[in-house]
């Protein structure tokens, strides 16, 4: 080390205002010196001048005693050394607050010196630390030290003390900006408030989100912690508590297994009512704009005729499945006698006067304008979850079609499954209800509901404003139960499946596992192809386990009792066909008059006991209540679909214990897709149904577990065996290990 000529190594002098001084350090470059220098708070390097500053402050200058201890070659200035022995006669350190014997405290952490007398006098020692007791003479003692460096929950208590007040342990404060208010939790001194804080749904570190669902839990928060609330929080807690008195309300309308007849109404009506339908015609009524969300088989389409009725809200429009125009046209007669119906069939066809215009949603665009023009007072989307995508031509059509119903119309959104995937297919749905306004936008509709306990913050919300729903547990307690068993069955072609399975996985493994890496056209041609190999790859298993199915069909068919067979894929809808060429079927090719033939064929106690359906042609809005047993050959990728078509069979009119029968290949994709569809549909329930529970996308677990080597493998293979039963991957439904003897009898 070589000192400056003439210049010593370190010295004090005034900064440019004249109004304070700086350190100042010249030396020879050394890159040890350096990396001590740069330690110094505040320090800058002048690259003119070829020297470090730093402030000259306590802080700074129990540094330097620290780097001169280990350079004493440094040359100093009397004047330095004058000014550094002052320094080392005061006390230097954090002020903080904690908690201690119940009560708050300053809490002095020193890095040099001694807190003076006036301090000590009445403080504690704890650990090395100097607790201060929340006095006046205390806070100004701590306003005196010249190096004191406070936190800001320390602050906070020297406001509240020089203002005469006792420092509260926290305090909860309204703030406003872009993105709207919010409470804030301001910490005094009590170290536990603040993670407590964030436990709460909807919290992001010191901050919640106005909400009045949370108003029960923050109530309790505040008053277990005796958090202190500012008077703008005081006004806005208050403003929320009375938003969910009169939100429990509507909630609990919307719970209502129960509700008194509407005399006037119920005279015209052709047919009579359940309590539990009257009390959704009571709610739809009052909303106006709604759900009726009730779970499959509770007579949905009766609940919106008899709304329609009681709010003479005619001429009225009916959008709904094409497979569906027909069931829609028959109740309407029957409930509604006294009122004209038509039914739109193609493009072309002219919009005839009538109270009740019945069209399917791909004619929605092509008659909208005609429609529109005959100004009517309701419009009912049936299956409303045609509509969830925003850009789909169908779901814009519905919208502009709504937009025509007068805001004191009736528009009603009939589904038991508005989400079918995740939450955001909500927003169209919301939209075409005109109610997207009631949970913010578009835009923000994701971002409000997210973080813990979501779902069910969301389904009170659905239900505080426009969400009516009902399951069969709740209305019909005599309707038996259903349950969900697993056959498990081997594959006929296990070389050739598990060629094509290794082929698939080494593929996927090719690939980046999150496609959103990728630039966004290649990702999205690699989803389709993704779903693709999966499918060709799930079409091979139902292939090979046909065999057994076929088997495992005929001998259901010899105990005599009626069977419901859902399947996926043509080639395996015509195979049962034609080992059973006496069966019914419900397909795609199938014309809507023959589709009503089958139904009423089917349901006569006489006819025939198998009908065949294509999972996505009969999974909704038919009645097949004569079979208490539904048949899966395939698995779909939505589990509300599965749900839908069993529902066929458990609806009104059921008078024995339904089992969904999946049929599924033992170590295929069969068990993987299994498992993460019950995940998936845990995510649809905690939405519909207000439970909380992880979510997680199908498609992209089964590529997960394909590509890392551990599908779902547990089933062990019993082909033909009716009995054989497994418990079908954390099924929502009651379970049963062994089907009981009543069954077998039956």
């Amino acid at each position: 080390m070589r000192a400056l000529p003439e210049q010593p190594n370190v010295s004090l002098r005034a900064t440019g205002d004249g109004q304070q001084q700086e350190v100042v350090l010249a030396f020879p470059y050394d890159g040890h010196l350096v990396a001590a220098v740069r330690t110094l708070p505040g320090r800058r390097f002048d690259w003119d001048r070829r020297e470090w500053s730093a402030p000259a402050d306590g802080w700074v200058a129990a540094k330097l005693n620290e780097i001169l201890a280990r350079r004493p070659e440094l040359t100093r200035t009397a004047e330095f050394d004058s000014w550094l022995a002052a320094t080392e006669r005061r006390w230097i350190g954090h002020v903080r607050t904690t908690r201690h014997d119940g009560r708050g405290w300053f809490a002095l952490d020193t890095l040099s010196g001694t807190p003076p007398e006036s301090l000590r006098r009445s403080a504690l020692e704890d650990r090395g630390r100097w607790l201060v007791p929340f006095t006046a003479e205390a806070a100004q003692a701590l306003l005196e030290l010249r190096d004191a460096k406070f936190s800001i929950g320390a602050r906070r208590c020297l406001e509240s003390v020089e203002h005469g007040e006792s420092p509260p342990a926290a305090r909860l404060v309204l703030t406003r900006s872009v993105s709207g208010e919010r409470l804030v939790l301001e910490s005094f001194w009590d170290p536990e408030i603040q993670p407590a804080f964030e436990q709460l749904p909807g919290a992001t570190r010191n901050e919640l989100k106005l909400d009045p669902w949370i108003i029960d839990q923050l109530d309790a928060f505040l008053a277990l912690h005796e958090v202190a609330v500012a008077p703008l929080a005081a006004e806005a807690l208050a403003q929320l508590a009375a938003q969910h008195r009169a939100a429990q309300r509507a909630v609990a309308a919307s719970r209502a297994t129960s509700g008194e007849p509407i005399s006037e109404v119920a005279a015209r009506l052709g047919g009579e009512l359940a309590p539990f339908q009257w009390a959704a015609v009571r709610y739809a009524l009052q909303a106006r704009r709604t759900f009726l969300a009730d779970e499959q088989g509770l007579g949905k389409t009766v609940e919106a005729l008899a709304t329609l009725e009681a709010a003479q809200a005619f001429p009225a429009v009916v959008v709904c499945p094409a497979s569906m125009k027909l069931t829609w046209e028959r109740e309407s007669r029957r409930w509604l006698p006294h009122r004209s119906v038509a039914v739109l069939n193609g493009r072309g066809a002219s919009v005839e006067a009538a109270d009740i215009t019945i069209l399917n949603y791909e004619l929605a665009q092509a008659h909208r304008e005609a429609l529109a023009r005959r100004r009517p007072l309701a419009l009912i989307a049936d299956e409303s979850h045609y509509c969830k995508n925003p850009q789909a031509k169908r779901t814009q059509a519905v919208r502009r079609l709504a937009e025509a119903v007068p805001s004191t119309g009736l528009r009603l959104a009939l589904t038991g499954t508005p989400v079918m995937n995740h939450a955001d297919e909500l927003i169209p749905q919301l939209r075409l209800l005109g109610r997207l306004t009631d949970f913010g936008s578009g835009a923000s509709f994701s971002r409000q509901f997210e973080g813990e306990l979501s779902e069910e913050r969301l389904h009170w919300h659905l239900r505080r404003h426009c969400f009516v729903r009902r399951l069969k547990s709740e209305v019909l307690p005599q309707l038996p139960a259903k349950r969900q068993v697993v056959v498990p069955v081997a594959l006929s072609n296990e070389p050739e499946y598990r060629l094509a399975e290794n082929d698939v996985i080494e593929w996927l493994r090719t690939q980046p596992l999150d496609l959103r890496e990728l630039d966004a056209k290649i990702a999205a041609a690699l989803r389709a192809e993704r779903l693709a190999q999966l499918t060709a790859l799930q079409r091979l298993a139902a292939r090979g386990k046909l065999h057994a199915a076929l088997t495992w069909i005929h001998d259901f068919l010899a105990s005599g009792e009626p069977l419901v067979v859902f399947a996926r894929h043509v080639e395996i809808q015509t195979a049962v066909l034609e080992r059973f060429p006496h069966a019914l079927h419900l397909l795609g090719e199938d014309t809507i008059a023959a589709r009503e033939a089958a139904i009423a064929a089917f349901q006569d106690p006489g006819g025939p006991p198998l009908i065949v359906c294509a999972t996505r042609v009969a999974a909704q809005g038919i009645t097949l209540t004569r079979a208490s047993n539904v048949c899966f050959l395939e698995l779909e990728w939505t589990p509300a679909i599965h749900d839908q078509a069993e529902d066929r069979c458990h609806r009104i009119g059921q008078r024995d214990a339904v089992s969904a029968w999946y049929l599924l290949a033992a170590e295929t994709i069969d068990e993987t897709m299994a498992r993460l569809i019950q995940r998936k549909r845990e995510v649809v329930d905690a939405i519909t149904d207000g439970r909380e529970l992880p979510d997680g996308g199908l498609i992209d677990g089964v590529v997960r577990e394909l590509r890392e080597g551990r599908p779902f493998r547990h089933l062990r293979a019993v082909a033909g065996d009716r009995d054989a039963d497994s418990v079908l991957a954390g099924g929502a439904q009651q379970r049963w290990r062994r089907r009981g003897a009543e069954d077998r009898e039956r």
